[in-house]
């Protein structure tokens, strides 16, 4: 139960922190088989085009050959979703608006409000029985 406790937290906790900042995963299939994995958009060299790259200039590809590569790459991209943006900036103009209407509700209206004495919530409360020594008050005693 406890292991089960312990994956539950994780996956939590790994959804919280791509939902908050976003995740790219990058593929690079090379053959047709997965041959490298790379977070967070950095892109990993082929080690076919580094082969290339080393050759020498006579096993080189003839300019006008046939250009296909065996490799291709793909990228999963989640994005962070941020329900914050959406909403205006506060500007100053409606700062000084709502001071406004602190000013009215707290100055204005304290004239036109009710003037009467509220009761406290404990008046009608009874205070429980108190508490006694049942067997004391069972018993009789010999004088």
């Amino acid at each position: 139960m406890k292991l089960y406790r312990q994956v539950i937290l994780l996956t939590l906790t790994l959804l919280v922190l791509v939902s908050s900042t976003g995740l790219a995963v990058g593929l690079h299939i090379c053959g047709g088989e997965l041959r490298d994995i790379t977070f967070f958009g950095a892109k990993a060299d082929c080690p076919m085009e580094e082969e290339k790259d080393d050759a020498p200039a006579c096993h080189a590809p003839q300019p006008g050959a046939d250009d296909e590569t065996c490799c291709n790459d793909h990228q999963v991209v989640v994005e962070r979703f941020d329900a914050t943006s959406k909403h205006e900036v506060l500007s100053l103009t409606k700062l000084q608006d709502i001071q406004l209407l602190a000013f009215v509700k707290a100055v204005v209206l304290q004239f036109y409000t009710s003037q009467t004495d509220l009761k406290p919530t404990y008046a009608l409360y009874s205070p429980p029985p108190l508490a006694r020594d049942i067997p004391v008050l069972v018993q009789s005693f010999l004088l």
